[in-house]
């Protein structure tokens, strides 16, 4: 018996390893972050590049990946698990953001200190982590969406004040105005935004399908094309005209990212970066401590009696935590000039080090997912 169950892991350990598919979307990332890297270290890039591609990414290709990826039949197992993966978002970010102040309890420098729990809590998820999701562990996507909501509410709330309410150096008033001139923009950027929409939509006509068979055309709601039947606001049936349109802005997400964070690469000094030994203790506790604790966190849950973490939240959050520190964050601590140039560094090498280690975390997610822990 122990025998045969050790053929068995060891039969499905190869296989994972033999993936094609994994392999491919390891070497695709890693080679065109090196093209963007490349291409901006010999000029053949104007400045500016990475930025505009950025925009481009968040202002089009996301909201139309985000949307296109609920435009599938839905189940109920896959239902379960995105609102699983909704809730996780916002129970694991307030865990976190108290873990974060122990992390890192042993820094004597408050400013220092503070900046370091912010870039361990809040990582690139949406400009790094969906679009490896997607080329990877494409059935997690719709988990990741949802638990990226609370990521951006509390990036646009907690760690904003976090870093820019809690200056110093202003004066009590300044303090007071401070807070009521931001509310509002504040909210702005959680609710009014292309990626937030275009995930509440597109959850929201996704979860409509369970109020009936939607393979059954005799249905008013109910549409018939050719061979596919779906429900009419389900625009891969109704209208594939648009969403193939949506489907390819989306499937641009991938490639245009990996440009844009070759060519940040390309633009800082890494000998300057890597110089701050601090700078590398915070890239290896957030790339290992993170995906390990939130890994162990849902391993925990998943035995809690009537629970059932699937696969899809396992691979969606653990993903998002192994990336480098948000963009946002990082223009938080600039414009605050709460240790900009360290913030700076920490995402060189942090991003340095996620190319490493992203792959790695890739591989043993495809073991757990070949040796059936999760549903």
């Amino acid at each position: 018996m122990i025998v045969s169950f050790a053929n068995d892991i060891g039969t499905n350990v190869a296989g994972a390893l033999s993936s094609m598919n994994l392999w491919i979307a390891i070497c695709k990332s890693v080679f065109i972050i090196l093209l963007g890297f490349g291409l901006t270290k010999l000029k053949l890039l104007p400045d500016g590049t990475g930025k505009v591609l950025t925009k481009v990414v968040m202002l089009i290709c996301l909201p139309c990946l985000a949307f296109s990826s609920f435009m599938t039949n839905i189940t109920r197992e896959n239902f379960n698990s995105a609102l699983f993966s909704f809730i996780y978002g916002f129970v694991v970010y307030i865990l976190f953001i108290f873990l974060a102040k122990l992390l890192f309890i042993w820094v004597k420098d408050k400013d220092r200190r503070k900046v370091l729990e912010i870039l361990f809590v809040f990582g690139s998820t949406t400009f790094f982590g969906q679009p490896l999701i997607k080329a990877v562990f494409a059935d997690a996507y719709n988990d990741s969406s949802l638990f990226n909501v609370a990521y951006r509410v509390f990036l646009y709330s907690y760690a904003f004040y976090a870093i820019c309410g809690n200056n110093s150096e202003a004066t009590e008033e300044g303090k007071k105005t401070f807070k009521w001139a931001t509310i509002k923009p504040i909210l702005k950027k959680i609710f009014v935004n292309p990626i937030i929409i275009a995930t509440f939509v597109g959850f929201i006509l996704w979860s409509l399908q369970l109020v009936g068979d939607t393979s059954d055309a005799s249905q008013w709601w109910v549409v018939k094309v050719g061979d596919s039947t779906g429900a009419f606001w389900n625009i891969s049936v109704s209208a594939p005209w648009l969403y193939q349109t949506m489907n390819t802005l989306g499937g641009l997400s991938s490639p245009l990212v990996w440009i844009a964070i070759g060519c940040t690469l390309g633009k800082v000094s890494f000998k300057q970066a890597a110089s701050d030994k601090m700078v590398w203790i915070y890239s290896f506790i957030k790339l290992i401590a993170g995906p390990v604790l939130n890994f162990v966190l849902l391993l925990l849950i998943n035995l809690i009696p009537g629970i059932n973490v699937t696969f899809n939240t396992v691979a969606a959050t653990t993903i998002m935590w192994a990336v480098p520190p948000a963009t946002v964050a990082v223009t938080y601590c600039i414009n605050a000039n709460k240790d900009a140039t360290f913030a700076s560094s920490c995402s060189l090498i942090g991003t340095f080090v996620a190319v490493i280690f992203i792959p790695i975390y890739m591989v043993l997610l495809t073991l757990i997912q070949t040796a059936g822990i999760f549903a």
